[in-house]
C-alpha cells in the first residue's frame, strides 16, 4: 500500500525536511504540534467508575488499575503522530500542505515505513475515523481490550477534516524516525514547484529507484505524468530471469519470499537469480523460496497439510536460501517425513 505525505517549500520548511529526508529519516511529533484544535481530544466515562470503586470497596486494589488508566491517557503526552493521506491528487491538501501547488508529495511504501526493524516503538497503524461526536472512552473499551480505545484517542477527527483521508502511524515517543531508503517510491512535484527544487530531489535519489511526477489541472480535476525516473546501479539484472513472487512474509528482523522461478534450473543461474533477486528486492536477512510450479502457492504458510499435499509442495521446492550462507540448491522438505510417506507408498 502506498500513502503520501505533501510538503511545503517555505526556506525553512524545506532545509529541514530535505535533511531529514537526505539522512532517511522522519520526523513524527507529539500531538500539540497538530494544526486541528480539537485533535486527540475526547471524553473519558472511567474516572468516575473507578472513583465509585473506591467508596463502595475502600478496601479493593483499584489504586493500581487507576494508575495503569491515567498512564493509558497521559501517553498521548509522548506519543509520536505521523500523518499521511491516501491520495496524491487531493486538491485541498496540495494548496493547504504544499505550498498551493508550489510543494511536493512524497510517495511511501508504507509497509516499509512501519517496519519495526527500523523503529521498534511504532505501535499503530490507523484510518482516521470522521465524526462530529467527541469520542468516548468507556469501561467496555478496556474490558473487551480491544484497539478501538487507542482508535478513540489518536485516530478520529471532526468530519469537516474528511477530506484529507488520513492515515496515521502512532509511535510510543515523538521525535526523528528512521525508515528503510526504499520506502520512497516517488515524488510528486506541483505544477509551480520551482526546477531547483526538482533538480535538488533528482540528485538526492540519483541512486536509488524513485519515479517523478508532475501534478496538473486537466479538465476540471486534478491529473499527473511521469516526467523522471531514478534507477539504482545494480550488479546483477534480474530483468534475464522469468520469475512471481508467490508470497511475502516480514517480521521485525527478517523477510520471507516464496518465488516461481521459471528459468533454467542449473546450480549457475540459480546462484545468479538468487544474487539478483537479493540485490533488487531484499531489505533484511531473508530467506528464499524458489518454486517450479505455481500451484505450491495454495499450500505456503498452511501447517497441517495431507500427505499428498506435503509430498506435493516438496517436490515443488527447487531450493531453500537463507541470506548469510553459501548458494546452493538445497530442499529441506525431502526430509525423513518426505522418504517414509515414499517409501510407505511404493
Amino acid at each position: 500500500m502506498k500513502a503520501y505525505k505533501y510538503r511545503s517549500i517555505e526556506e525553512d520548511i524545506f532545509k529541514r525536511d530535505f535533511k531529514t529526508l537526505a539522512s532517511n529519516t522522519f520526523y513524527s511529533p507529539n500531538y500539540t504540534t497538530l494544526n486541528d484544535p480539537f485533535d486527540i481530544y475526547f471524553g473519558e466515562q472511567i474516572s468516575p467508575l473507578i472513583k465509585i470503586l473506591n467508596k463502595v470497596f475502600p478496601s479493593n486494589d483499584s489504586s493500581n488499575f487507576e494508575k495503569q488508566f491515567k498512564s493509558v491517557l497521559n501517553s498521548k503526552e509522548e506519543a509520536g503522530i505521523y500523518c499521511l493521506s491516501k491520495h496524491f491528487l487531493n486538491e485541498q491538501l496540495w494548496a493547504y500542505y504544499a505550498s498551493s501547488y508550489s510543494g511536493y508529495c512524497i510517495e511511501y511504501d508504507l509497509e516499509k515505513l512501519v517496519d519495526k526493524g527500523q523503529n521498534f516503538d511504532f505501535q499503530y497503524q490507523f484510518e482516521v475515523d470522521y465524526k462530529d461526536d467527541i469520542p468516548t472512552l468507556k469501561i467496555n473499551d478496556i474490558i473487551e481490550r480491544n484497539i478501538n480505545f487507542i482508535r478513540k484517542m489518536f485516530a478520529t477527527k471532526k468530519s469537516t477534516w474528511k477530506h484529507e483521508e488520513e492515515i496515521r502511524l502512532i509511535f510510543d515517543k515523538y521525535g526523528v524516525k528512521k525508515f528503510h531508503p526504499s520506502a520512497i517510491t516517488g515524488i510528486y512535484f506541483g505544477i509551480k514547484t520551482p526546477e531547483i527544487i526538482k533538480e535538488s530531489f533528482y540528485g538526492l535519489y540519483k541512486d536509488m529507484d524513485v519515479k517523478f511526477y508532475e501534478v496538473f489541472p486537466s479538465n476540471f480535476k486534478l491529473d499527473f505524468k511521469l516526467i523522471n525516473e531514478t534507477k539504482r546501479k545494480l550488479k546483477y539484472d534480474i530483468s534475464k530471469f522469468q520469475f512471481d513472487i508467490l508470497d511475502h512474509t516480514t517480521n521485525v528482523l527478517h523477510e520471507i519470499y516464496y518465488i516461481f522461478y521459471n528459468h533454467d534450473i542449473d546450480s549457475l543461474s540459480i546462484k545468479e537469480f538468487i544474487l539478483a533477486f537479493r540485490e533488487k528486492y531484499c531489505v533484511k536477512e531473508n530467506t528464499l523460496y524458489l518454486f517450479n510450479n505455481k500451484e505450491a502457492k495454495s499450500f505456503i504458510n498452511v501447517l497441517q497439510k495431507s500427505e499428498k499435499e506435503y509430498i506435493f509442495y516438496a517436490d515443488s521446492i527447487i531450493t531453500v536460501s537463507d541470506s548469510g550462507e553459501d548458494i546452493d540448491i538445497y530442499n529441506p522438505l525431502k526430509d525423513f517425513k518426505y522418504n517414509e510417506i515414499m517409501n510407505k507408498n511404493k
